[in-house]
């Protein structure tokens, strides 16, 4: 079924008409018709399968006959610190952060940041990143969709978040062990900007409890970070569960 993000309330064998967004892409992009079945979810977990009962000029009826709870969250929330980066990469580390299971983006303002937006600029780009983080939920099965935050100041973020484990990426540093992954409940993972973070910030981040850690010797482009480390940090999740003994597989 095709997925689609609508964030009311749905109620079984109830006819419900999708917002502006869903009905434009069902009716006017996809050109569904009237008895196609659809999958819904809003944002509060688990999805609806619906089938489409009306379509009219503005907007389109589904009406939900099944609902199931299936929770594709990642093991524990984690909020993705991101400095802004110009241009289509910061659509693809939205996107690809989101598939990877990212529960909220921090946008960042740091020493080395080239994007600088503020006013009505700033409102319409996070509205796109939303936009962004909502496809890819379509897309990749999550029912739940991360949250863009308006920029912080680096010094700000470190200083105010509370995750159980903060995890800061830099070159050099040694790896992470998956141990450490073990005793957490929530995550915090902050990525530098295309210039890379500076020594005060780095120092500034670890004073406020943050771990830093490297991925292979290698430095990785701003919006490939986030990606590549989610993904080892679920794998490394993963591998911790499954050598802890109190764990029942």
């Amino acid at each position: 079924m095709r997925r689609f993000y609508d964030p009311q309330p749905f109620a079984l064998d109830t006819p419900t008409e999708l917002g502006a967004d869903a009905s434009h892409h069902i009716a006017r992009v996809l050109r569904m018709a009237v008895g196609d079945e659809i999958s819904l979810f809003n944002g509060d977990g688990g999805e609806w399968s619906a089938r489409i009962s009306a379509i009219s000029k503005k907007s389109v009826t589904a009406i939900p006959y099944a609902h199931s709870h299936d929770d594709r969250s990642a093991p524990w929330p984690v909020t993705v610190a991101l400095p802004m980066i110009k241009g289509e990469r910061m659509d693809y580390a939205i996107q690809k952060a989101t598939e990877l299971g990212a529960t909220a983006f921090q946008l960042l303002l740091t020493e080395r940041t080239d994007v600088r937006l503020d006013g009505e600029r700033l409102e319409k780009k996070c509205r796109h990143w939303q936009q962004v983080a909502i496809s890819a939920c379509e897309q990749c099965g999550l029912n739940r969709v991360p949250t863009i935050l308006p920029p912080l100041p680096l010094t700000t973020f470190v200083q105010h978040t509370d995750a159980d484990l903060k995890l800061i990426a830099h070159p050099g540093e040694q790896p992470l062990a998956p141990a450490q992954l073990r005793a957490a409940s929530s995550l915090a993972l902050l990525t530098g900007p295309e210039g890379g973070l500076t020594e005060g910030e780095l120092t500034a981040a670890q004073d406020a409890g943050f771990i830093a850690f490297a991925l292979g010797n290698r430095v990785l482009r701003a919006e490939t970070a986030p990606v590549a480390l989610l993904a080892a940090l679920w794998t490394m999740a993963d591998l911790s569960l499954s050598q802890d003994p109190s764990t029942t597989q």
